[in-house]
């Protein structure tokens, strides 16, 4: 069994990750408060006495009535004024949670997030991955940068992007070699072997066919796949990506010498404090929470040798001479004021890619997992929708 978590009403009391989420938001409480909170309402058929709360939440701890008291209140204060009633007092005995509760296993994304990754041998390396629900088709989830899966699923709007895609089809993602849980190498790959690698994770799942979408740094590899597997590809989108990183008299969309050189510079002195996780974020989003995590993610998802390498690998890729050889139905997301990645290069692969559709949308959401997550999974399920009416691909 999955572990359970309870929703009432507006609410999702969710233990594992110690949360209570109000109308899908985080309310923060104090360790005590959850405590009490979580055990009236994994114990709401009864009345739970005063002693029992004590003994059972704090055995090695001396907990006075009033503090108890306290915790009751603030709990109850943490629901919103109309539901304070569902914590109620029994005087002199103890307290009860009298709401109707709906009791629920793990979505998907959440068991992706939290189950240990399998792997699969390409070549002399390891590569993780990890799947969430099924379907007819697949979808494969091909991250950007160095950000390893188990990270990304952190954030919200991969998690539910996850759970709506999952009711669909089987979610794949899988960490590219040299980061996040797969081996760490000597030297990064050039782009074929990533390929293999990719190739090596649907052979592992057997995958009949999927949807590759491409996230940033994660787009040229999602196009090279589609162009040298094309009985693999079912559809292809590619959200904030390029297919060159740098800038050229006929890319002028790319990354200055000047921005290349700090990033560089960045990474050889400053690597592990988030400033490159962070920049997907847009700015109004930009919690300290999200601070941690991006600096979290970022120690986890390479070592600053790594990015280093990673760095110099990307300016060594341009798959422009691709992209008029992309057969599969092609959607490309881009915001229009995305920092990371310039919007320019989004039109560009949309404008070269036979039939690609181009959605673009205002703001600086580079990997579309905050405000403009809904139009990602709208944009995700019809690309899935056309993928699954067309018939397979033959090789020409």
């Amino acid at each position: 069994m999955g572990r359970m978590t309870w929703r009432f009403g507006a609410y999702e009391l969710d233990p594992a990750r110690r949360e209570l989420r109000v109308a899908g938001e985080p309310r923060a409480l104090q360790p005590q408060v959850f405590e009490v909170l979580t055990y009236l309402v994994r114990n709401r058929h009864r009345l739970v006495v005063k002693d029992e709360l004590l003994r059972e939440l704090w055995p090695d701890a001396i907990v006075t009535d009033a503090s108890l008291q306290r915790a009751v209140s603030l709990a109850r204060r943490a629901l919103r004024p109309a539901d304070r009633g569902l914590l109620r007092t029994h005087a002199r005995q103890g307290y009860r949670f009298v709401g109707e509760v709906v009791e629920t296993e793990p979505d998907p994304a959440d068991t992706a997030a939290e189950a240990r990754p399998a792997y699969v041998r390409s070549g002399d390396v390891h590569v993780a991955y990890r799947t969430a629900g099924h379907g007819p088709l697949d979808v494969v989830l091909v991250l950007g940068w160095s950000l390893g899966m188990r990270a990304a699923l952190e954030l919200r709007g991969a998690s539910e992007l996850v759970r709506a895609l999952s009711a669909r089809a089987r979610v794949i993602l899988f960490d590219k070699r040299g980061t996040g849980a797969s081996d760490r190498v000597k030297a990064l790959p050039e782009l074929p072997q990533r390929v293999e690698d990719l190739e090596a994770v649907l052979d592992a799942v057997r995958s009949p066919g999927a949807v590759l979408v491409g996230f940033s740094e994660g787009g040229p590899l999602a196009l090279t796949f589609a162009v040298t597997r094309p009985l693999r590809v079912r559809g292809l989108a590619l959200v904030g990506a390029f297919a060159r990183m740098s800038a050229a008299p006929d890319h002028p969309a790319g990354w200055s010498g000047a921005e290349i050189a700090s990033l560089r510079a960045y990474i050889a002195r400053g690597w592990g404090a988030g400033a490159t996780l962070q920049a997907i974020v847009p700015a109004r989003h930009l919690s300290a929470p999200l601070r941690v995590w991006a600096a979290r993610a970022e120690q986890e998802g390479a070592s600053p040798g790594a990015a280093l390498e990673l760095l110099e690998m990307n300016l060594g890729i341009d798959v422009r001479p691709l992209l008029a050889r992309v057969r599969a139905p092609a959607v490309v997301l881009h915001a229009t004021g995305d920092h990371v990645v310039r919007v320019g290069n989004g039109r560009a692969l949309a404008a070269e890619i036979p039939g690609a559709r181009l959605v673009e949308v205002p703001g600086e959401d580079h990997a579309f997992l905050f405000g403009g997550r809904p139009t990602l999974e709208r944009e995700l399920l019809a690309l899935l929708a056309r993928a699954a009416a067309r018939p397979r691909p033959a090789l020409t």
